[in-house]
């Protein structure tokens, strides 16, 4: 009984501080997404092979797979990479990759893994897809809270340009003295 009730005030940490991290990001998310994000934390923080994977990006594509499987290395694919763009960005910049690869991977994830299901479950994973960048910002954000620094401002440049991250631009504008411009704008003004 006092592992359950632990688990379940596990639980309520964890959704009070989503609850904390959307609102200080100023994002909404539906509540069957949040139930999501929650799920796949609280997977992350108990099995220490999801952590390491999301840390090594190891995955198994062979060639042929079958229906299911290939829904459960989508699922990982998204998660993974959900996991390393919104707790993990310095890992990525080791890798000499740009956050917003792992956007993409788990944008496109999310989005093929709609098309294999039906009904809510495809629907769940279409606004999953669709909401990506509003799931890394929010885990960003928690990030924050927790006393990690921000995103070097290269980073932040990059991931706010390809992606419109609000988080990007917030680290971006923190120090009042820089005002981003997005790489589009740019190359069409001042090229001739």
């Amino acid at each position: 009984m006092g592992q359950l009730n632990h688990h379940k005030a596990a639980i309520y940490q964890w959704h009070q501080l989503l609850q904390e991290a959307c609102q200080y990001a100023g994002i909404e998310l539906d509540p069957e997404i949040q139930s999501y994000l929650l799920l796949t934390l609280m997977r992350y923080i108990h099995d220490e092979q999801l952590a390491e994977d999301a840390l090594m990006m190891k995955f198994n594509k062979p060639e042929f797979r079958s229906r299911e499987e290939r829904i459960e290395d989508l699922k990982s694919t998204a998660e993974h990479s959900l996991i390393l763009a919104g707790l993990f960005p310095s890992h990525i910049d080791r890798q000499s990759l740009r956050i917003s690869h792992y956007i993409r991977l788990g944008t496109d994830s999310y989005n093929e893994l709609s098309t294999l299901l039906y009904d809510s479950d495809k629907m769940i994973y279409k606004k999953l897809s669709s909401d990506f960048i509003k799931l890394v910002d929010v885990l960003y954000t928690i990030r924050i809270f927790n006393g990690s620094p921000n995103l070097p401002l290269i980073q932040a440049m990059e991931l706010w340009s390809d992606t419109g991250s609000k988080s990007a631009y917030q680290a971006l504008t923190m120090n009042r003295h820089s005002i981003p411009l997005n790489e589009t704008l740019i190359d069409s003004t001042y090229k001739h």
